[in-house]
């Protein structure tokens, strides 16, 4: 993709994100029939995303749901002091463009540290830096409107999905020590860079980890959910299933996993565990 392509489709794509039919605020409110493709954090994997686009065939099921999250920031950058991911991005916001009602892209917290400039490590590396000078480095004096078309496509992003088969989706989940003061305001109003910064309840919805039993209850009461599905937390065999309700995926290695299901049924979490796919079985 040329310059004024990259910038185009990440233009387009925000619109897209706002413009959703089945976003109501900031949660994406799934129909009651077709199907999920549900990823874990795909952290610039580009060759990943082109199997998911593969499997989906999303020209051919129509009905068919693909939600991704946590496009930026590689896990394994060729150089520590550069990261290309803003292409995964790029791909991601062109297939946005022309499957606006079948892709979806929620919000994650490297996406939230990349706007708000706040520098966040993978691997020892520094991710936010690397990217800039990813970008610099590709687009030299248009780097600048390329990085202005990235934060408005963040800044555009859901925070969350649900199914009404009671399936939560999000990049992560608020911990115990959340909990009580979590916000649901977050949820229906226009997000801006201040909230990606500093507001409690957003970050954490993307950056808390060390779940228990006991809070998840509560966020099953709160939220009218019975399974949660989310990213963030390393996965080096591609998912797991704790607190029996939820579900951590990751999509950006090659034993990345996937989890399809369907949306005019129900599933107890050990069924819709099993539903979970590995990307290295797609061609």
């Amino acid at each position: 993709m040329t310059t004024k392509e990259i910038i185009a489709a990440l233009e387009r794509a925000a619109k897209a994100n706002r413009e959703s039919p089945i976003r109501e605020g900031n949660i994406l409110r799934l129909p009651s029939s077709g199907e999920v493709i549900m990823t874990g954090d795909l952290h610039g994997n580009e060759v990943n995303f082109q199997k998911l686009m593969r499997w989906a065939d999303l020209d051919r099921h129509p009905q068919r749901h693909l939600i991704v999250h946590e496009l930026l920031h590689c896990s394994n950058n060729n150089r520590p002091d550069e990261c290309h991911s803003y292409r995964l991005a790029a791909a991601v916001a062109e297939m946005k463009v022309i499957y606006p009602a079948q892709i979806h892209i929620l919000l994650g917290n490297h996406a939230m540290a990349q706007i708000s400039r706040d520098e966040i490590l993978k691997n020892g590396q520094p991710m936010v830096r690397a990217l800039n000078t990813g970008i610099t480095t590709a687009f030299s004096e248009r780097a600048g409107l390329v990085m202005q078309a990235l934060d408005e496509f963040i800044l555009s992003l859901p925070i969350a999905a649900y199914a009404p088969n009671r399936i939560w989706m999000s990049h992560s989940l608020p911990s115990p020590r959340h909990i009580a003061s979590f916000d649901d305001f977050i949820f229906e109003k226009i997000l801006t860079v201040d909230d990606l910064k500093r507001d409690s309840s957003l970050r954490a919805l993307t950056w808390d980890r060390f779940h228990d039993t006991e809070s998840l209850e509560q966020l099953k009461t709160k939220w009218n959910a019975d399974i949660f599905i989310v990213g963030h937390q390393p996965q080096e065999e591609g998912a797991t299933l704790i607190h029996g309700c939820m579900i951590i995926l990751a999509s950006d290695h090659p034993h990345g996993r996937f989890l399809p299901f369907r949306l005019d049924r129900s599933y107890s979490p050990e069924e819709l565990f099993k539903q979970i796919k590995p990307l290295a079985a797609i061609a």
